[in-house]
Formats: structure tokens, sequence, C-alpha cells
């Protein structure tokens, strides 16, 4: 049990660790911002229903008389974060002057080798390591988009 302890705090700090990096840490890496981005959201559901299977795991270690507040304590805040993660807070990107954040990866702009936009509101970026999809909320996030692109 106390592995099963470990692993679930260790997920737990992962994901704070990526909250507090996206929400507060990239704000202040790299200089300014020049523009940011909310994005649309990926994965919703399955997001959803991981956190609605920890709920249960939690009621059924409830309900059988299994109370070890140490592995409860984890799973309501294991499914606190899940749920903040997947309703409130959204994915974004990070114009600075040099280059931009997405995910946890910074890119600078002379690495971008490529563009494309396809017709459901997707701005493909291609790098020298990766293709980065950029799934943007409106048509006028994508021009300013581009207009940062086209600037630096």
């Amino acid at each position: 049990m106390t592995l099963i302890i470990a692993f679930l705090c260790l997920i737990l700090a992962g994901l704070l660790a990526y909250i507090f990096y996206d929400g507060i840490l990239v704000r202040v890496l790299k200089g300014k911002t020049v523009l940011s981005v909310r994005l649309r959201k990926r994965n919703y559901l399955d997001q959803l229903i991981l956190a609605v299977l920890l709920a249960i795991i939690f009621i059924s270690n409830t309900v059988r008389g299994e109370n070890n507040a140490v592995m409860n304590s984890v799973l309501i805040l294991l499914v606190i974060t899940l749920l903040y993660n997947t309703l409130i807070h959204a994915p974004s990107a990070r114009f600075k002057a040099d280059g931009f954040f997405y995910g946890l990866e910074f890119t600078k702009y002379d690495r971008v080798k490529n563009m494309k936009l396809s017709e459901d509101g997707v701005l493909v970026v291609d790098t020298q390591r990766r293709r980065i999809l950029l799934y943007a909320r409106k048509i006028e996030d994508l021009e300013k988009i581009l207009n940062v692109f086209v600037e630096h």
C-alpha cells in the first residue's frame, strides 16, 4: 500500500509542478511576454474520466471501511488537482521576444522551419526537432500569432 501511496504522491507532485511552471514561471522566464494566447483544450473527456475513477476509488475505500488517512487525502488532493486541470486550467502559448513557450518546451523563432494553417483552426509549426500543433480558440488568435511570427 505504501508503494501505491508513493506513486500517487509522485503523480500529484508532477501535476502541481506543471501547474506552477505553466501558471507562474513561464510568465517571468525569457523576458517580457509579447503575446499570450489561450488554446483549445484537448483530451478533456479523458481527464474527466480519470478524475471520476479516482473519486470512485476514494468512495469505495470509504464504504469498505478502509480508512487509511494518508491514502484518502492523497486521492482527494489528486481528484481536486485533476478537476482543476480539466475544468479551469486552459493550455496556452506564450510568445516572448526570442521564442515561444508551448507545453513544457521553449522554441526559438529561428528554429521554425515551416508553418501551415489547417481549415479547422490548427496552426502547424514545424521545427528542427518536432511538429507543434497550436489549436486556437478563435480565428483572431491565429491572426495575432501569425503577426508575432512575422515580426520576429
